[in-house]
């Protein structure tokens, strides 16, 4: 009995053994991919965390910015500026990545900033501060958040506590050596060697002479000041000759513009306009802007006070925010901004308008193929049906008013005019009974046009309607002298010579461009230009060191 209970006591110590050893030899074999999970977890959470959650957003200067620390293979800053593009930076190794999104541009607090004479030495020290107090905090956060999201990751997956102290321990020494790594290969010089992409590519050409672009546009403003003397002077005197042998003072004035493009000369001439000539209101055909921005929003503001009514499509460079922009000036003008939109229709001085916005926001495309062709169409056509809606309710529209030519095609025979914009290039066409008009650029193609020294007017048009039953009775064309012009004219159409031309509409639009010098414009009244030294000369100096290239659509 006792030689029996030995030997069942030996195989249960040994049994007892057996599961223990067999315990340690898997752990042996498989603990380090436990170990390498635990790890991987712990990374993948801490890199998402930090990208979604461990931004910061901040002030430099006057520009707001957002940044947040990415997982990366190559390390390095990108620094986004929506809608233009990025750049990308060279300063420093490491499996992080610096990146930056510019969010607005502060453009009272910029002004200041450059009225107040600072040095550059000062603006450099003051930036310093901004952007290292700004990357302490986004270290700050990015370690708490990439710590936190290791930490509940590894408790989700593996439910131990002492599994996701390993898991915090690993991201912690991950991010020491991405820290170690990135202070060590520290380039200082990336700042002076950046690599642009989208819009932005242009940067390095359009900033290599900021000086010679601010004495250019000074001369600008004083040449175009001298010349909207000028033309006040015409106007004054074109003005007491009737719109119309059946007109007598019964007529409407509405100034008709286009393709501002940022220039604020183009609203101190509207401004004269208004002012001087008893205009009831404005209509603008789209492109306030250049690449729809939400920094170029504050260059809107004057149209809430030119103190009449400005009703204005969205043009194919007019994002969504520009058109928000305009839509925020309604309260600041009283109403008197209003967007036109999906066929939206108001009226002026008894004069009835109707619009809507450009389909595409495209500013940097000169393709004009059949998608696109397609996309106008049926937003023409869209609108036409708009027309048809308020001709059956009795409110008949008497003007269009759309960005694109090919917009207005659909609107033939159902509307007496359409106003459209688009090609920097003044045109006119009949087709039926309805007269279709093409504006130039109101804002002479933009302050671009400071930068590549094309001769680019500012060209602007006053529409004369009769009070009685809302029909064009006469276009007065303004044109005031752009960069390298001395000129300014004003000119008198008649309704009835469009139509005694009787161009039909082209099939295929003409794609934008700088719009034509000024002079003489076939047909119509002749043109006035002032003479005498009351316009100074043009500056003999050269612009910045940059191909010419056509504007773009």
């Amino acid at each position: 009995m006792i030689a029996v209970r030995g030997a069942s006591s030996g195989r249960a110590a040994a049994g007892g053994r057996g599961p223990r050893e067999r315990l340690a030899r898997a752990w042996a074999r498989w603990g380090w991919l436990r170990a390498a999970a635990v790890v991987v977890v712990a990374v993948v959470a801490a890199g998402a965390g930090m990208a979604t959650a461990g931004g910061t957003s901040a002030s430099v200067g006057p520009v707001d910015v957002h940044l947040t620390l990415q997982p990366s293979l190559s390390g390095g800053t990108r620094v986004q500026v929506p809608p233009l593009g990025q750049l990308a930076l060279a300063t420093h190794d490491g499996p992080l990545r610096l990146s930056v999104q510019v969010e607005r541009l502060r453009l009272p607090e910029a002004r200041s900033l450059l009225a107040r004479g600072t040095t550059a030495d000062s603006v450099a020290d003051e930036l310093t501060r901004d952007v290292r107090g700004a990357l302490v905090d986004l270290v700050l956060r990015s370690v708490l958040v990439a710590l936190a999201a290791a930490a509940l990751a590894c408790l989700l997956v593996f439910r131990r506590v002492r599994t996701a102290l390993v898991g915090m321990l690993a991201v912690l020494g991950l991010l020491l050596v991405s820290g170690g790594m990135a202070a060590a290969t520290a380039n200082s010089r990336a700042l002076a060697e950046p690599r642009y992409s989208g819009l932005l590519t242009r940067a390095p050409a359009l900033v290599g002479d900021l000086t010679s672009v601010g004495s250019r546009f000074t001369a600008y403003q004083t040449r175009v000041a001298a010349l909207t003397g000028s033309v006040s002077r015409l106007y004054s005197a074109l003005s007491g000759l009737p719109a119309s042998s059946a007109a007598g003072d019964d007529d409407v004035r509405v100034l008709w513009v286009s393709d501002v493009h940022n220039n604020p000369e183009a609203y101190r001439l509207m401004s004269t306009l208004v002012e001087e000539f008893d205009i009831v209101g404005v209509v603008d055909t789209g492109d306030s802007s250049d690449f729809g921005s939400e920094a170029e929003t504050s260059l809107l503001t004057p149209m809430a006070s030119l103190g009449v009514p400005y009703l204005w499509v969205r043009g194919n460079h007019d994002s969504s925010t520009t058109q928000a922009a305009v839509e925020a000036l309604e309260a600041a003008s009283d109403g008197r901004v209003q967007v036109l939109d999906d066929g939206e229709s108001a009226t002026i001085g008894g004069v009835r308008f109707a619009g809507t916005g450009d389909p595409r926001f495209n500013p940097s495309s000169l393709v004009l193929n059949e998608v696109v062709r397609e996309q106008l169409t049926v937003a023409g056509e869209a609108l036409g049906r708009s027309l048809e809606a308020e001709a059956r309710a009795g409110r008949p529209v008497d003007v269009a008013l759309v960005h694109e030519p090919p917009m207005a095609l659909p609107l033939v025979g159902r509307v007496p005019l359409v106003l459209d914009g688009h090609t920097h290039r003044r045109a006119s066409a009949v087709d039926g009974d309805t007269l279709l008009l093409t504006q130039g650029s109101s804002g002479g193609a933009g302050l671009r046009s400071l930068v590549d020294g094309e001769p680019t007017p500012l060209q602007m048009s006053v529409l004369h309607f009769s009070a009685v039953d809302g029909s064009l009775l006469a276009v007065d064309d303004v044109t005031v002298g752009g960069v390298g012009l001395d000129s300014a004219t004003v000119e008198r159409r008649t309704a009835e010579s469009y139509r005694e031309e009787s161009k039909p509409p082209e099939d295929e639009p003409a794609l934008e461009e700088p719009a034509e010098p000024t002079g003489s414009t076939p047909g119509g009244t002749p043109t006035f230009t002032p003479g005498g030294t009351d316009v100074p000369p043009l500056p003999t100096e050269s612009v910045l060191p940059l191909t010419p290239t056509p504007s773009n659509s």
